[in-house]
């Protein structure tokens, strides 16, 4: 991990055109051995969040762990920045939640670190208020005057 050589924007773009197909096979051509791949929500309600750490583990979690929950549809790039040995991206993740079989859409931040060209770090940050909402069915009310305006339960 002492190598902080700039990652080449191909490498970036091509390691996303594995992430949209979802094969484990083709996601572990760019994964560093020690790679640390972590979602943050609640993971009780979202099961897709977590934390891996391993090539082993986050291949499995493509593999095994999301497909059980969710039916991944598309991964919109709305922008996506490379700077030295890290990449940003913002967009909206769209999937169909197997369980009830809603449509759940939402923003997406990846914050992306490379070495060696391989994916060392990714540390995801959705909007999970909104994602919760819709892996739940129901709006939550988060009180008066609290919250955005179009967030308010009626």
């Amino acid at each position: 991990m002492d190598d902080n050589r700039p990652v080449p924007r191909s490498v970036v773009e091509a390691f996303y055109r594995a992430f949209d197909t979802r094969d484990g096979d083709k996601i572990a051509e760019f994964l560093h051995d020690d790679v640390e791949w972590s979602v943050y929500g609640p993971a009780e309600i979202m099961q897709v969040c977590g934390h891996w750490r391993g090539k082993a583990a986050v291949i499995d979690r493509f593999a095994r762990v999301v497909p059980k929950v969710i039916d991944f549809k598309s991964l919109e790039r709305e922008c996506l920045l490379v700077d030295g040995d890290q990449s940003a991206m913002m967009g909206r993740v769209t999937s169909r939640h197997r369980g009830t079989g809603r449509t759940i859409s939402h923003r997406t931040t990846h914050f992306v670190r490379y070495c060696d060209d391989k994916v060392i770090s990714v540390r995801v940050i959705s909007d999970s208020l909104d994602a919760v909402e819709q892996f739940s069915g129901h709006r939550i009310d988060l009180g008066e005057g609290t919250g955005s305006p179009d967030l308010v339960a009626v």
